[in-house]
Order: structure tokens, then sequence, then C-alpha cells
């Protein structure tokens, strides 16, 4: 059964961001997608909000995550079984339903906010796509409905949600003081060396530390005062959301 989770740091921008934009060039026979009913391209088998995710863009990312990991562990990978009935196909069909319900929210949230894509960025993420379609060989084109608007408007989302990030993180605290930064460097360096990894000692004091140390370790400190603001707000617009799935489809459907 399909969850909608609350919002895992990294699962949606970083992984769907590192999966999009690093491109899937090589060419490669891929496994047969079990295709159930009359299921087509134009079929909606998500409703999030009142944002339909048709059967195509599920596709979409099921090549982006075969383009990611089959070259390295084989298409056999799906089925490696990780206990309790799941195989690593079902988690990765999760964190497909888990980025697409994360990405038109947001979408959705930045609409309401009026914030847009510049024309610019837009070229862009059309431009990402022509090269995905174009290196796609014309069996995944087919068997994946691989299309320039979908995939287009994939990275759009994603740019996008890149976007949401700092306009709702806007208002984070970013004042972060070299005692601050030295005491979390100290901190750090003491829970390595309780695990029993090489660390550099300071004898407590934060001054030991180098500015490039320090400036790091404020910005990774930043970063995650952001992070923890985004996540609040993320949970709140997942709550005023109401995400359907058809889980016969799910059920069905395998990477």
């Amino acid at each position: 059964m399909f969850k909608s989770r609350k919002w895992i740091p990294g699962v949606c921008i970083m992984t769907a961001a590192a999966l999009l934009f690093t491109g899937c060039g090589f060419q490669k026979k891929s496994s047969k997608v079990e295709k159930k009913g009359n299921v087509s391209a134009g079929t909606v088998v998500m409703m999030v909000g009142d944002a339909q995710v048709r059967y195509s863009e599920v596709m979409a990312y099921s090549y982006f995550l075969k383009c990611q990991y089959e070259s390295s562990f084989g298409k056999e990978l799906w089925k490696y079984q990780l206990g309790s009935n799941e195989t690593i196909g079902d988690q990765a069909k999760q964190e497909i339903v888990n980025m697409i319900t994360q990405l038109k929210i947001i979408s959705a949230v930045a609409q309401k906010q009026s914030v847009g894509l510049t024309a610019d960025e837009q070229d862009e993420a059309l431009r990402q796509a022509e090269d995905l379609v174009h290196n796609a060989s014309a069996a995944d084109k087919e068997q994946y409905s691989l299309t320039v608007q979908e995939i287009s408007e994939i990275y759009q989302e994603n740019l996008l949600a890149e976007k949401m990030f700092y306009v709702a993180t806007d208002d984070a605290d970013t004042n972060v003081t070299d005692e601050e930064a030295g005491q979390a460097i100290v901190e750090d360096n003491r829970s390595k060396a309780a695990s029993g990894s090489a660390v550099k000692t300071a004898s407590g004091e934060e001054s030991s530390f180098s500015k490039e140390e320090i400036d790091k370790k404020k910005e990774q400190i930043i970063q995650q005062r952001q992070s923890e603001m985004f996540v609040k707000k993320y949970n709140q617009w997942l709550r005023d959301k109401k995400v359907d799935i058809n889980q016969s489809f799910w059920n069905d459907f395998n990477l």
C-alpha cells in the first residue's frame, strides 16, 4: 500500500535533481514494463490535489531510475529482496510516488504564491529534455512514452521545486558566529572519535580551526536550518492536499 509520506530531506529535490540532470545518454535494452487493463500514456494514475498524474509521467520517472542504476547493477536489481516480502523495485515505486507527490504539492504552492520560472529557466529545461529524448533509444522512447514535452515539464517542476526551497526558507536565520561554528566542529569531532573515526583534534579550542573550516561549518549550519524550516512548511502543505492513488494500477506496475 502506498502512503503519502512526510517530507524526507533529500528525497525529492536532491534525488530527483540528481536523476534528472545527470542525463541518460547510454542506450540499452530495457526489461518490459507490464501493463494491465487499458492503461495508456494519458491514463491518470494519481491525483495530488487538483493535479493529475498520467501514466506517461510515471514511466518517465521509471526511465530515470533505470538509467541511473541499471548500467551499474543490472536490470535484475529491482527483484532483489530487502526482507518482509519487499524488493528494491517495490521501494523504488514508493519513491516515485513520493517524488511526484512532493513536486506536485510544491508546484501548487508556487503557483499560489506567484512563483514561476524565468524564460531562460524554461529554455534550459527544454534543452535538457531535447538532449535526453534525442539520446534515448527508439525502443526506450516507445516503451517509456518519452516525449520532449513530458520530460520538459518534469525538468521544470524540479527547477521550480528548487526555487521554492529558497523562497520558503528566505526567513531562515543565517547568522552563525565563529564560536557557534567552532563548537559544532568540536561536537562533530567528538562524535567521530566516539565511533572510532580518525579526526583532527582541537583540544576543545574553537580558535584552533582554520577560517576555511569555520566558514564551511557555518554554511552547513545554515543549510540545516533551511532544511528544517522547509520540512515544517512542506508537511503543512501535505496535510492540506488530498492524494488519491490508483491502487490497482500500482499493484500491477513493475519497474
